[in-house]
């Protein structure tokens, strides 16, 4: 028995130019699941309680009355549970305005900035904090809601 007869298949069985696609189309699944396959660190990840500090700017009286300690809180989009709001603090939204020749803050009649602390369970990776599904970092802003309030939130601090 030839390797290849004399039309072109090998042992008799498969063509060689169809087994060349197919080892090439396996190498280029193996090559795309190890590039793209989820790498998991969130599943190797160790949960921690843990407090996150988020800021909300710019929001009128409603909004920041609707912001109440012990309330949930959801991711927007996902709808991911984050945590649970521990403290609130209130206090009038300023912007950084030109006052005869100098730089000064100045409050913004009718707009709240609201600092909140989130009680939630944190995922430590090597590479970030994550909290209900959530990449948490400090600067990032999160689009959160509950049933009183749907704000972005800018996250101060993570602490684990």
């Amino acid at each position: 028995m030839k390797i290849i007869d004399k039309n072109g298949r090998l042992f008799g069985f498969i063509n060689i130019i169809d087994l060349l696609v197919l080892i090439a189309i396996i190498g280029i699944i193996v090559v795309g699941v190890k590039k793209f396959g989820n790498s998991s660190s969130a599943a190797n990840a160790e949960v921690k309680p843990g407090v996150i500090t988020a800021e909300v700017s710019e929001i009128r009286k409603v909004s920041a009355d609707a912001i109440k300690e012990g309330d949930p809180v959801y991711d927007y989009d996902k709808g991911t549970y984050i945590g649970k709001i521990t403290e609130v603090s209130t206090k009038p939204y300023t912007e950084e305005v030109e006052y005869q020749g100098k730089w000064i803050n100045a409050e913004v009649p009718e707009k709240y900035t609201v600092t909140m602390k989130i009680k939630a369970d944190i995922n430590d990776t090597k590479d970030y904090y994550e909290a209900g599904s959530i990449q948490m970092r400090v600067g990032a802003q999160q689009r959160v809601k509950n049933k009183n309030f749907a704000a972005f939130m800018t996250v101060l601090n993570v602490e684990v």
